[in-house]
């Protein structure tokens, strides 16, 4: 009999333990002596029968504490990992198309993971770039059903850029959305800044029923949000977008609103927050708001990078009931904060994150289920396409060329080895393998660790273990308050 290898122990000011199981999801607490047992087992030490303990023992068993061996365990994750799969791939969830309409942007937000100098790019895919690229969509899907995936499926095709939906980009947005929303039923939205949304809301009305949302970032208080989503000039937006908003929402859009955190922004949320409710977007039923950490993927430091665990502390600092606040306000986190906490919150208020609609990681949406690949692009379920006419398989990689996995223009390929680099769950990696809160955070993010460690299997944890052990802390008085084992 042996302890799972995915327990892991938070102690209690009380002095008990909260143990959690990232692969049966399994949530207690429980005092020193019963902690003691899982941790023989850990250490190879056979307990000597008694009833109490037998009982304690096949309770452990049923909670997924405990095995009969290490190939059990192997097992019965394989085994739920292959079920999970075949669900995935007969559900409805189907393809994600970026396509990047340009890598111009308006804007130098001094964070952007992108670097500026893509951004200076003059063009906009023509339309023969567009009729190979979905002449290339074609041949995905071919290739995708040839494997035995996405039958049936509602594919989505995401605007993104640079700047998607910038005014010399109209011809452009106009002939993908037309022929991707018209030709091929694709449910749409857009990552978009914001600053020229009311030029493009005319022409796409007539696709509101397929479109899900605009996700566009106000970074705080217009003092503060100036100083970060500045144009190439030096100018701000803040007044530009909130009046966009305005203008969607009122004409029935969906907005996703985001704010990415650092160092330099973190104390004005409960400004920002204040904001929101004197312009009741926050009682809108088409509004959701994603606060989220700036993500360094680069180890270059980026300049007031903040962990994103103190995202976590500074909500709690700031509104108090940091739960009661992103109800209020429609709140998701960034997707590695709730992919990481989602399944100890269903634990203990019996619900995990909000499931708004507005969510940009289709394949990741956390659920009371062990995760195992922590994207979509480590499912072969993004498929971007950059304005130069490469194509990626994460849309954070675009404009890095040595990335591409394939091309649209002049002529369409994949590059099969390339591709098949990023469609790995965490079992391909022994250090995840072995880490008690794997199936909370399925393997990192694929890019991060291509990035910093050189390779996808070779993860970059991005403060995991910080995450889960601040938010079970932050929540204190409900373990205390809990049954204990």
């Amino acid at each position: 009999m042996i302890a799972s290898t995915y327990n892991s122990f938070y102690r209690l000011s009380d002095g008990n333990y909260v143990v959690v199981n990232s692969l049966s999801g399994a949530v207690d607490t429980i005092e020193p002596d019963v902690k003691a047992v899982l941790d023989d087992l850990t250490a190879g030490r056979q307990p000597d029968s008694n009833p109490g303990l037998d009982e304690l023992l096949v309770h452990f068993i049923n909670r997924g504490y405990v095995f009969a061996s290490r190939e059990q365990e192997w097992e019965t994750l394989t085994t739920l990992r292959d079920q999970m799969s075949e669900k995935l791939q007969a559900s409805s969830l189907g393809v994600v198309f970026n396509v990047c309409t340009t890598y111009m942007c308006n804007l130098r937000c001094p964070y952007c993971f992108q670097g500026h100098d893509i951004h200076k790019v003059n063009h906009s895919l023509t339309g023969d770039e567009i009729n190979r690229m979905f002449y290339a969509i074609d041949r995905i899907l071919e290739m995708e059903n040839a494997r035995g995936r996405f039958h049936n499926a509602q594919h989505t095709m995401l605007l993104y850029g640079g700047e998607p939906l910038l005014p010399t980009a109209k011809k452009t947005v106009h002939e993908v959305v037309r022929r991707g929303i018209e030709d091929y039923g694709f449910r749409s939205y857009s990552i978009t800044n914001g600053t020229f949304l009311h030029e493009y809301l005319d022409f796409f009305e007539p696709y509101k029923g397929m479109w899900d949302f605009f996700q566009i970032s106000i970074d705080g208080p217009k003092h503060i949000h100036d100083k970060r989503r500045i144009t190439a000039g030096g100018q701000g937006t803040f007044d530009r977008i909130v009046n966009n908003i305005d203008l969607a929402l009122g004409r029935g859009f969906k907005i996703a609103l985001r704010t990415n955190v650092n160092k330099d922004n973190v104390a004005y949320l409960e400004e920002l927050a204040e904001f929101i409710e004197s312009r009741g977007w926050h009682e809108h039923e088409l509004f959701a708001w994603q606060i989220s950490p700036v993500y360094d993927h680069y180890a270059e430091n980026l300049p007031s990078h903040m962990p994103e665990h103190h995202l976590l502390i500074a909500l709690q600092e700031q509104f108090g009931d940091m739960h009661r606040f992103m109800d209020k306000f429609n709140v998701t986190l960034g997707t590695d904060l709730r992919m990481r906490t989602s399944r100890i919150r269903q634990a203990i208020y019996s619900r995990g994150w909000s499931t708004n609609p507005c969510d940009t990681c289709s394949a990741a949406a956390p659920a009371a289920v062990p995760i195992f690949k922590q994207c979509s692009a480590r499912d072969h379920r993004y498929y971007t396409f950059g304005s130069e006419g490469l194509i990626y398989a994460c849309p954070e990689t675009v404009g890095r060329e040595e990335l591409a996995v394939g091309a649209f223009y002049p002529d369409y390929y994949i590059d099969a080895d390339k591709h098949s680099m990023w469609n790995q769950d965490f079992t391909a990696s022994g250090q995840c393998s072995a880490c008690s809160i794997s199936m909370f955070c399925g393997g990192g993010c694929a890019y991060s660790n291509l990035m910093r460690n050189g390779a996808i299997n070779k993860p970059y944890c991005n403060f995991s273990h910080q995450s889960i052990s601040t938010y079970i802390k932050l929540n204190e008085d409900r373990f205390l308050s809990a049954a204990v084992t």
